[in-house]
């Protein structure tokens, strides 16, 4: 039986030590080349580089888990957990897959520059960049949780599976780069050595499960 996903990827928190611990991250611009960041995945919140992104500037960091806050917008038939992920349209985003292109609030623009112009007419005066609100980060910052050994929690945010490939209890998963999407995202670690361990942080698969809606879903526990 193949393990396949409907819509976007999902979490249901089950013991994540974040939410005590308040190891939450949500200030840093997501790498622009990043369109579609669904919940389930991994990046890095790189500081010395200055975004979260799905590649490491420093070579010791561990990924963080991505975890939005789930908001959406659209009519009643389009309110699922599947039904979300921050979606890049031009500088700004959006939540759900029925966004179009002419959002609007010119989210159209790519590299758009804010700026403010006073002063009466014929004398005035324009300023490039967040002047009325310095504070006012440009770009979209997603929510990243600091995992610990022994955090668990239900996703279908995993490689999908075609053909008679499964996921079983016990096996491992670890955080490899989707050159497509330009996200980590948990797959099987695979190694030809005998005996051979993942290097940084691993997941094993405590129960093959299903997600709140019916689809496939793996419980996880981070072990490593």
């Amino acid at each position: 039986m193949a393990f396949s996903r409907i819509g976007y990827g999902q979490v249901e928190p089950n013991q994540l030590s974040a939410q005590k611990t308040g190891q939450i991250y949500a200030s840093l611009p997501l790498d622009s080349e990043v369109k579609v960041l669904q919940n389930g995945e991994f990046m890095y919140y790189d500081y010395v580089s200055g975004k979260v992104s799905a590649d490491d500037s420093t070579g010791v960091a561990e990924p963080m888990l991505v975890f939005n806050e789930i908001k959406l917008y659209e009519p009643f038939w389009r309110t699922s957990y599947k039904d979300f992920a921050m979606i890049r349209v031009g500088d700004n985003y959006v939540t759900s897959g029925l966004a179009t292109a002419d959002y609007g609030d010119g989210a159209t623009t790519v590299g758009e520059v804010p700026s403010v112009t006073y002063g009466p007419q014929g004398q005035q005066t324009t300023l490039i960049g967040h002047v009325e609100d310095p504070y006012r980060m440009d770009g979209i910052a997603p929510r990243l949780f600091k995992t610990n050994v022994g955090d668990i929690y239900t996703t279908n945010m995993v490689k999908e599976l075609t053909g008679n490939n499964v996921y079983a209890v016990g096996e491992l998963l670890v955080p490899k780069k989707n050159t497509n999407t330009k996200t980590l995202q948990l797959e099987k670690f695979t190694s030809e050595t005998l005996g051979a361990k993942p290097e940084g942080m691993a997941w094993a698969v405590v129960k093959v499960y299903t997600m709140p809606d019916g689809q496939d879903g793996l419980k996880l526990q981070r072990v490593q």
